[in-house]
């Protein structure tokens, strides 16, 4: 299940964060924000967050992931987190796959929390910022 955590932890740096993306932190706030409210729903990043940590793993661009394109992204990722995922039972993970253990799962819920410091139910940019940061200060301390 260690695996899983930190499938969920790179979608959250990967939506709040520009790491590895030519999109700027506020590019990324600004495409999640739907409704243009000045704010993200946990649908929202959802809805953004999801696909884009799938096509993190997705190293071919086919449309698919295999355990072993799991494995050259994540070295140990476990075949049962894998095996969960896939439900049709061909070796492939399709997005629709993903993206419906996922949400059946909560989607991106813990990390959601731990951005939404106010508890509203809503990230707003301060928050967003105040992530990221944090997120390029562990980044840095690690290197």
């Amino acid at each position: 299940m260690k695996s899983h955590a930190l499938h969920l932890s790179a979608l959250a740096a990967a939506l709040l964060s520009s790491c590895a993306s030519p999109e700027t932190d506020r590019d990324l706030f600004l495409q999640a924000d739907a409704n243009k409210d000045g704010k993200l729903s946990l649908t929202e990043v959802n809805k953004v967050g999801l696909p884009r940590l799938f096509n993190r793993f997705d190293l071919n661009g086919d449309g698919h992931v295999t355990l072993e394109e799991a494995r050259e992204v994540e070295p140990g990722f476990d075949s049962k987190v894998f095996a969960e995922r896939d439900l049709n039972g061909d070796g492939k993970v399709t997005y629709a796959e993903s993206e419906k253990v996922a949400l059946s799962k909560g989607g991106l819920k813990k990390q959601f929390a731990e951005v939404d410091t106010n508890g509203d139910g809503f990230i707003d940019q301060a928050e967003a910022e105040v992530h990221t940061a944090k997120l390029d200060q562990q980044s840095t301390a690690a290197q």
